[in-house]
């Protein structure tokens, strides 16, 4: 989502059935009892950790090969609009197939999809390595290797990301899944820093090949130690309701499926209005994306490093929002304060950069940038795992994740444009989307049942599924 929202998965009755995690075995754990749905009885439990631990190890991969990639490309082409079409090709899906993969978590076991996408992530990885490894002199044969693994990487997370973020309130006590969404956030920014921070280093020493060797190794041990997460159950499903289901062509039970989750957000205006505003600030925050190295360099005055300064210090800012959030949760009406106290912020903090221009109190105003973005985050999807039933949550995520992703390619196009027809003018844009966040905030504040929503009037255990009943098999 982000300053916002970075991560949606890092984390929506009677529709579409509960998710088929498989019973927890003989021997589990005593706070989750077999088939019966209970909740663990502390945030750290066995099967939390081996999620945690998964996604933060696949994630030091995921970044050390896209820097890698990115190296590599630099160096084997010099080629912006490759390098464009690359990252491009890491987003593009989330936004195509973010519905479909919704469907999907919904319907099928999420422990797997979220172990066998790592599983499958690895073996493309492996690949690549291989061709890296053994054909270095073929550059437009790895040329293509890197576009294709990158596509088919991002296209795994569209399934992966909402799985987490659906399977999550199941892992850990309710009153705890603050926590875990904010362990779950600070543990990717982590590998974020870790990736960054040894990466160049790693690539003059190793080189491309074993960067990316290493990142298929992450991906396989990931996904080989979630197949051990245990997901309890929720309650059984409609036989008759899945049998007609499955007696539906392929095509209408998506569109079925599908219409039901939209149906939910159509009567749940709180949540889709946070959705909208999510979108919005992913939208708006783009301009102060794309002039970042000019506002550090000819702005501020300051050398090229200072970028790299500025980024850092909000992804610091961001680590401790992450963990604020989860050590002090809010609920009720302190949640809504917090959120919209975090938009307000954001403006704020934006406008203060550009009229305090100290090098330290620059750096400052990043950390309380990333800090508010943090906090709102997790109280953010945290808010709406909640408030959306276990078998929404597959689809209510995924449509996050899609309006998210396509939000934020689209307005740092556009903010290109812009900062060049004028005349690469730094304060104008960062005023620009400090005032449309601004006016976002306003707007959203101004719908009842938004406010409503974050102050927790909405309930996943009182939430009735959409109007249609049970389909047949000429719907």
């Amino acid at each position: 989502m982000s300053s916002a929202a970075e991560t949606a998965g890092a984390g929506a009755s009677g529709a579409a059935g509960p998710d088929r995690a498989d019973a927890a075995p003989a021997g589990a754990a005593a706070s989750v009892s077999k088939g019966s749905g209970a909740l663990p009885g502390r945030l750290w439990n066995r099967d939390f950790t081996l999620l945690w631990q998964g996604q933060f190890v696949s994630s030091l991969g995921k970044q050390a090969f896209g820097l890698a990639a990115v190296l590599w490309l630099k160096e084997a082409t010099g080629s912006g609009t490759i390098m464009g079409f690359v990252m491009m090709a890491a987003t593009l899906p989330a936004v195509l197939l973010g519905p479909v993969a919704g469907v999907a978590v919904d319907r099928f076991d999420r422990r797997k999809i979220i172990a066998y996408t790592d599983l499958a992530g690895g073996l493309f990885v492996l690949l690549a390595a291989l061709l890296f490894l053994l054909r270095p002199e073929a550059t437009g044969l790895l040329i293509a290797t890197v576009f294709a693994v990158t596509l088919a990487t991002g296209l795994l997370d569209t399934f992966s990301q909402p799985s987490i973020g659906a399977s999550l309130p199941d892992l850990v006590p309710k009153e705890r899944l603050e926590a875990a969404n904010g362990l779950n956030m600070a543990g990717v920014q982590l590998a974020v820093f870790g990736a960054q921070g040894s990466s160049g280093i790693l690539y003059a020493l190793l080189g491309a090949p074993l960067l990316v060797l290493w990142n298929a190794a992450t991906y396989l041990y990931a996904g080989f130690t979630e197949l051990f997460i245990r997901v309890p159950k929720s309650a059984a499903k409609d036989a008759e309701r899945e049998a007609r289901l499955a007696a539906l062509h392929p095509f209408h039970r998506f569109r079925l499926e599908l219409g039901e989750g939209l149906s939910f957000l159509r009567g749940h205006r709180g949540m889709r209005t946070l959705i909208v505003v999510f979108a919005l600030l992913n939208f708006f925050i783009s301009p102060v994306l794309v002039v970042l190295p000019f506002f550090a360099q000819d702005f501020l005055g300051l050398g090229p490093a200072w970028y790299g300064y500025l980024m850092a210090s909000y992804g610091l800012g961001s680590l401790f929002g992450y963990l604020a959030a989860g050590a002090l949760p809010f609920r009720g009406k302190a949640r809504e304060l917090a959120v919209n106290g975090c938009l307000l912020a954001q403006s704020l903090l934006m406008v203060l950069c550009v009229f305090w221009k100290a090098p330290a109190a620059e750096l400052v105003l990043f950390v309380l940038i990333g800090l508010s973005g943090g906090v709102l985050n997790v109280n953010a999807i945290s808010a709406i795992q909640l408030a959306t039933p276990p078998e929404f949550r597959g689809r209510v995520q995924a449509l996050v994740m899609t309006a998210c992703a396509g939000a934020m390619p689209l307005g740092m196009a556009v903010s290109g444009l812009l900062f060049d027809l004028s005349g690469k003018n730094v304060a104008l844009m960062f005023g620009a989307s400090a005032a449309l966040t601004l006016l976002a905030t306003l707007g959203a504040l101004a719908v009842k049942d938004y406010r409503g929503f974050l102050a927790g009037a909405e309930d996943a255990s009182q939430v009735a599924p959409p109007a249609g009943g049970a389909p047949t098999a000429g719907a």
